[in-house]
């Protein structure tokens, strides 16, 4: 299986390199604008944090670990999320199971896959990090090499947790009382932190800066400290590699590779044993399901469930756009991998929202006032672009090899194109306008600048949504239907590089007004021209994009 994907994946770089040098050109300027930029700004602030007199060592020390244990709980739950696609969901994984292959080389063979597809994302994004800490402690070369080294039992260890979860999880995921009580769950418990967390007032604060230690300061990062976590060995290996502590480093790391390679021969072993017990479980509630809704169908008994009642009341939609929006709703709930991500975003949007109530000063001056309300408009809208990246863009490509039955019926792919466009510009713009409203009287702004950021991360979506459908269309993948698979191809990281890129642009140029009041340095740029070149580029990537799109399903051939 290795050496076939190996050959693929020859194939495919061949085949960029030959036929697609955009393709080539974005990806290398990408990965080198990243390393560079990340490089410089890890290293400006571990330069800063090591010249800290006093507690600057203490405090980049702790920046580790926090990062590490951020990245360890990340992977356990992107693990579970790609290992249920591709252990359960996967077509693939179905047909080499009627292979003369034994289920446990099929589980192995997929835990690796799934392994690799949610993991190397921690080595890109963390290569400035550990060259930026390299360059300032002065490490050998053998610092880089040792850490490479223990980034592989480091990754293997919440893969492994994440595979043992969704092996024995599955067995209830797919049914649906699951989801309506983790749906009431995540009510309950948003409701529960709006109020009876209290937040902090300014006076309390404020008093609380003058007594507090800081080592009372650090308490709520202490958790990363803990001796059992394999995030924290990872920590202390690296900053004992980079202190000269061979031994110590040596260590913690041969305890991340024994831990790594004990959890290996359980999961190989005793897990892989309730893995085909598992996928038939979680195939036979799907077939169950689906006979018990066609036999309500077949006796009219079925009626109209909620989602049909809500589209129902929508007057200017006709009657085959509703039942596009009903399918692909459908498709939506009835993934775990889809909306068990949809929850964990929304969960971290209510994370920060609340914790904006704990900025305790009351806005001193103009200045800090702007940049914060500035601030959260871009954080926003960076929460925009991951929405609209992950579940706006592969929505065209999940239509597969049926996608043929839709072209060749009487609504036309066009009509389906501009249904995702619309669909995916309410849905977003109902999220992010009433996220932007929610920060905004968190952050006691007045009701003018209210609006006033509601309107632009209004614009914001209608542009990034547009721009997810076309680019969508412009470069599917309908061979695919994990959707994670999906977005980590071309189009999505184009998708993804162009949207950070608007981002940039259109805040900056709607923040030279307001910044232009409470700074003193000159703009270049009038009012006028700034806020009419953030229109003029919401307009070119929401309508350029989107108009090749229509051209291409036009013309697509089945």
């Amino acid at each position: 299986m290795l050496g076939v994907h190996v050959r693929l994946f020859r194939a495919r770089v061949a085949a960029i390199r030959h036929q697609s040098r955009l393709l080539l050109f974005v990806l290398v300027a990408f990965i080198v604008s990243y390393v560079g930029v990340g490089y410089w700004l890890f290293h400006s602030g571990l330069l800063y944090l090591y010249n800290f007199p006093l507690v600057g060592a203490l405090l980049s020390q702790r920046i580790l670990f926090l990062i590490f244990g951020f990245v360890f709980v990340m992977l356990i739950f992107s693990n579970l999320i790609i290992g249920y696609s591709t252990l359960f969901k996967n077509r693939e994984t179905a047909w080499m199971l009627t292979l003369p292959i034994s289920h446990h080389a099929v589980y192995r063979w997929k835990f690796l896959e799934s392994l690799v597809v949610s993991s190397w994302a921690l080595i890109f994004l963390s290569a400035p990090l550990m060259a930026a800490y390299g360059r300032v402690h002065s490490v050998s070369p053998l610092f880089y090499f040792l850490v490479m080294f223990s980034y592989v039992p480091f990754v293997v260890i919440p893969g492994l947790l994440g595979s043992w979860l969704i092996v024995f999880l599955v067995r209830v995921l797919a049914k649906r009382w699951v989801k309506t009580l983790l749906l009431y769950s995540a009510v309950a418990l948003t409701l529960a932190l709006v109020f009876f967390v209290k937040p902090s007032e300014a006076i309390e604060s404020a008093h609380a800066q003058d007594i507090l230690s800081f080592d009372q300061l650090l308490r709520h990062s202490r958790m990363t400290l803990n001796p059992w976590l394999p995030s924290a060995w990872l920590a202390t290996s690296i900053l004992a590699w980079g202190e000269g502590l061979w031994n110590r480093g040596g260590f913690f790391g041969l305890v991340l590779l024994s831990n790594a390679l004990m959890g290996l021969l359980i999961g190989f072993e005793f897990i892989g044993r309730r893995f085909y017990t598992s996928w038939s479980v979680s195939v036979s509630y799907r077939a169950e399901r689906s006979q018990r809704k066609a036999l309500l169908r077949r006796e009219r008994r079925a009626g109209e469930g909620w989602a049909e009642r809500l589209v129902n009341l929508l007057p200017f939609m006709s009657q085959p756009v509703k039942a596009i929006c009903l399918k692909d709703f459908r498709v939506f709930w009835r993934d775990p991998a889809q909306w068990t991500q949809f929850m964990i975003f929304f969960g971290l949007l209510c994370i920060y929202v609340l914790n904006l109530r704990n900025i305790s000063f009351n806005f001193r001056n103009d200045f800090w006032e702007t940049m914060i309300s500035y601030l959260n408009l871009a954080a926003s809208s960076l929460t925009l672009s991951t929405l609209t990246t992950r579940f706006v863009f592969p929505q065209f490509s999940l239509e597969g090899r049926r996608l043929w039955i839709i072209g060749l019926a009487p609504i036309g792919l066009r009509r389906v194109l501009r249904q995702k466009l619309w669909m995916a510009c309410g849905v977003s713009s109902s999220i992010t306008v009433g996220l932007m409203l929610a920060s905004s009287l968190m952050l006691n702004l007045p009701w003018s600048k209210i609006v006033f950021f509601m309107a632009a991360i209004a614009i914001m979506s209608a542009t990034l949504s547009s721009m997810a459908v076309a680019l969508g269309a412009l470069f599917p993948n309908l061979k695919e239907d994990n959707p994670s698979k999906i977005v980590s191809g071309f189009g999505g990281t184009l998708c993804l590089v162009l949207s950070f890129i608007y981002i940039l642009c259109f805040v900056a140029l709607l923040a030279v007004p307001a910044m232009r009041q409470v700074v003193q340095v000159q703009l270049i740029l009038p009012d006028w021209l700034a806020l009419s070149l953030a229109a003029l580029i919401s307009m070119l990537l929401g309508g350029v994009p989107m108009g090749f799109a229509m051209q291409r399903v036009k013309n697509l051939e089945f």
